[in-house]
């Protein structure tokens, strides 16, 4: 059925007007007109409802292609608002509508159900012992002790390798921490304050979460196993530990690389407060940016713990089992240092690096390991990467004695090379630097920004190159905004560098003088693959310039997806089909879609029940072939107007309204000057006359009501023989924008009507209206557009309203429809 059936309008309309509740109305007249109100403002609900559901699904697939980062809990938040946003469209269209759909009720409660369902899947207190021997652990354990101990403890007892001694504080005693204080409602609102109030908020926000997690009591049985578990391990009273992060997302697809806190040399005394110090490091302001940025849940900050027995270190380092950008050839890439290798892994220190190509070790290894160690690392390096079956990002560490310990193993990130990385460079065009090593390649331009501390991160503009001393893992805030980054000293081996290539922005580190050689504000191209800086802006190879969606697999992506999938589809697409019922149904989506249809064939027969309301219409003082009474809901005439009873077109303050008046008003159409009559056209009328008119058309003579507010006009329009309701709103919002236009019967015979219906379909198709016809009746629909075009085009519906009431009498051949319509898109008004 098309909008709205002719037989049963408006009955069922008036009826509902009826049921709607009203109190404290002196007269019924009063009463009516309240109802009146109300019927309008359920209507002018539902499109603000509407509006805001779609913004949501707009919002949620933007957030499915993993392009921007989003606060899963804020997203949640919005999705549940929605659910209940639908609810009330539902019933105030059942309000309007006299309670016609109420099927809607159980498909919206059917949803509900499956999404409340998919919500509900929230973090839970992990199960589980909350300390675990380092021994007894497998990568099958990392949702209670995260992967990197995880992983450990698999090398350790099943790969055989070296590993310190050690325990795990499991993600159950975090659990249990920040119950016992009650800290997970504070700390889980830290991603949406970043989403909501930028970084600067952030900062400020993760402080007062650290400092209350560093002064939170351990639960005292918590306590008791910690200290247990040390004690255990300690044989002997002087045992020093290294407290190191292990948070469940952690060592993921998503590397956390330096965003936690480790404690060294720590002793059973400082234990506790060690151990809350590396929990608190979990809400620092760069590992909440980093997980929103790259999709994580507040379920990846859990944190487990390690504790294991420190090394004192000859030397150490990491090593990659292959090199990152070659991954398909033999090359083990090490970095060593003397001592404890923590500054080379944070970017402030650079390191020897090593290059082992066919397991052939340099012939000269350097001062600070010696070349049976270089051999002896990369048969670790290809035994893990077999064991794992991918290259490994491995730290490692050699004490006095030679003995080789694993520290960590975790998934190297291999850059995604491009394909081609020249770059368009002038003939003669010289590089302004050379040199340092690749961290992630490809190629960047725009302005220089020098980092020189971390609160120069919140001045970060987009497309920029971030130069710096050293290489920092803090840098992560900005690299979804950033073009390319240098750093005089760092090593792709480093936090930074395994960062850069989880963002794909391209990255050279150690580049001696870059502080010296670009300045702020200068626009350089950085060819991070030739390791070369250009002065200006210089094409960038083809293959360089797109960047994947860090998040498209992300956490918070997987869990949005599954609540997403009965928001966003949209599977009711035809309102003609058999099938555009309640219980098809299936998304919130399709609920929305289907008020939104019944909801506009409702409204067509707004001005017709404004015509039982005469006492409080004002009469149009205008030139118009047709009587006009106008209704004001409030805001669409000038207030006098009520007391005289009449309004002249300058009192019409309603928007729509206004536009619509001054197309009808075109002094261009003389509609009451004699037009040329085909004579076989006027006995079609004659003979459609003498047959017997339907009912409808019996009330050619009546008054036309148009119902009107600042931004709303519903106009119900007799004009000769033709029947025409214009529906629409026009204000700032575009997504609230519409016209819906409806135009039936005639005074001609069949024919003629067709030709005349045929005349509209064309001029309104070209007009942008998306045209439906059957018979001769025609509805046509524009929506979402600026309101300066919604203006324009009820001008031009006002001028069509009136050159289509005499066209019945002229339209005597097939190509009449045709040379009319190009008429009036001409705006050769004298046609008519």
């Amino acid at each position: 059925m098309m909008a709205g059936d002719a037989r049963d309008r408006p009955s069922w309309f008036r009826r509902a007007l009826d049921a709607l509740p009203w109190s404290g109305a002196s007269s019924s007249a009063e009463a009516r007109d309240a109802r009146f109100r109300v019927l309008y403002d359920r209507f002018r609900e539902i499109l603000i409802l509407n509006d805001a559901t779609l913004q949501l699904i707009a919002d949620l697939e933007d957030a499915l292609s993993g392009r921007s980062p989003f606060a899963l809990e804020v997203m949640t938040q919005r999705v549940r608002k929605a659910a209940l946003d639908v609810f009330v469209m539902v019933k105030n269209l059942n309000q309007i509508t006299g309670g016609r759909h109420l099927d809607l009720y159980e498909a919206i409660r059917r949803i509900n159900v499956s999404l409340e369902a998919e919500l509900a899947i929230q973090q839970r207190p992990s199960a589980g012992p909350v300390t675990i021997g380092l021994d007894d652990l497998r990568t099958s354990h990392a949702p209670l002790v995260g992967m990197k101990m995880a992983t450990l403890g698999e090398i350790k007892s099943v790969v055989g390798m070296p590993v310190p001694e050690g325990f795990v504080i499991a993600a159950a005693a975090f659990d249990l921490f920040m119950s016992h204080n009650e800290l997970w409602e504070t700390a889980g609102r830290l991603e949406s304050i970043l989403e909501a109030h930028g970084s600067r908020s952030l900062a400020g926000a993760c402080k007062q979460v650290q400092l209350a997690i560093l002064s939170a009591p351990v639960p005292d049985t918590l306590a008791a196993q910690i200290l247990g578990a040390f004690d255990a391990l300690a044989g002997a009273p002087d045992l020093r530990v290294a407290m190191r992060s292990s948070a469940v997302g952690e060592d993921s697809a998503s590397s956390h690389a330096g965003q936690y806190h480790t404690e060294l040399q720590v002793q059973r005394d400082a234990l506790l407060q060690a151990y809350r110090a590396v929990v608190a490091s979990a809400y620092s302001t760069g590992a909440v940016a980093y997980r929103f940025e790259r999709g994580m849940t507040s379920a990846e900050a859990r944190m487990a713990v390690g504790c294991m027995r420190m090394v004192a270190p000859r030397c150490s380092g990491i090593l990659f089992s292959r090199a990152f950008e070659c991954p398909q050839e033999d090359r083990v890439v090490i970095s060593a240092t003397r001592g404890l290798a923590a500054s080379v892994a944070s970017g402030e220190q650079s390191a020897e690096e090593i290059l082992v190509v066919n397991g052939c070790a340099p012939p000269t290894a350097g001062g600070c390991i010696r070349r049976d160690d270089i051999e002896q690392l990369a048969r670790i390096a290809r035994k893990l990467e077999q064991y794992f079956g991918q290259p490994q990002d491995v730290e490692w560490a050699i004490d006095e004695d030679g003995k080789l310990f694993v520290l960590q193993s975790r998934p190297m990130v291999v850059a995604e090379a491009p394909s081609s990385c020249v770059i368009d460079v002038a003939q003669g065009q010289s590089p302004i630097a050379t040199g340092g090593l690749v961290a992630c390649p490809g190629a960047g331009a725009g302005p220089v920004v020098v980092i020189r501390s971390d609160e120069d991160l919140d001045r970060f503009p987009a497309e920029a190159v971030l130069v710096a001393h050293h290489s920092s893992p803090t840098f992560s805030r900005v690299m979804q905004r950033c073009s390319a980054i240098v750093t005089e000293v760092g090593s792709p081996t480093g936090h930074m560098a395994i960062l850069a290539r989880e963002f794909d922005v391209p990255a050279i580190v150690g580049l001696p003088g870059a502080l010296a050689l670009l300045s702020d504000g200068q626009t350089v191209t950085v060819d991070a693959t030739g390791c070369r800086i250009f002065a200006g802006r210089l094409a960038l190879p083809h293959a360089s310039s797109p960047r994947r969606a860090p998040n498209a697999a992300s956490p918070a992506v997987q869990a949005l997806r599954r609540a997403a999938d009965l928001v966003t589809p949209l599977y009711l697409t035809d309102p003609l089909s058999i099938e555009f019922i309640p219980r098809r149904c299936r998304s919130l989506h399709d609920i929305t879609r289907f008020v939104h249809e019944k909801v506009f064939e409702a409204m067509f027969h707004f001005g017709d029940v404004a015509a039982d309301d005469r006492e409080r219409a004002v009469a149009l003082d205008a030139h118009l072939p047709i009587r006009v009474a106008l209704y004001d809901l409030g805001g669409g005439l000038h207030p006098e107007t009520l007391a005289s009873g009449r309004a002249t077109p300058d009192q019409v303050t309603s928007v729509p309204a206004r536009a619509f008046l001054e197309g009808m008003l075109d002094p261009r159409i003389r509609w009451d000057q004699p037009r040329p009559v085909s004579t076989r056209g006027f006995l079609s009328v004659l003979g459609e006359g003498i047959a017997g008119l339907p009912a409808e058309a019996q009330q050619v003579g009546r008054t036309s009501y148009a119902v009107v507010s600042d931004r709303y006009m519903n106009f119900s329009t007799k004009a000769g023989y033709h029947f025409s309701t214009i529906d629409t709103w026009c204000g700032e919002s575009i997504n609230k924008n519409y016209i819906h236009f409806r135009f039936e019967r005639g005074g001609a015979g069949g024919q003629r009507r067709a030709r005349r219906v045929q005349f509209l379909d064309t001029v309104l198709s070209r007009l942008d209206f998306v045209t439906q016809r059957r018979g001769d009746t025609l509805v046509a629909r524009l929506q979402k557009y600026q309101r300066p075009l919604i203006v324009e085009r009820l001008a031009a519906l006002g001028r069509l309203t009136l050159v289509a009431r005499q066209l019945d009498m002229v339209m005597d051949t097939d190509a009449s429809a045709e040379y009319f319509a190009n008429a009036f898109l001409a705006d050769k008004l004298e046609s008519f």
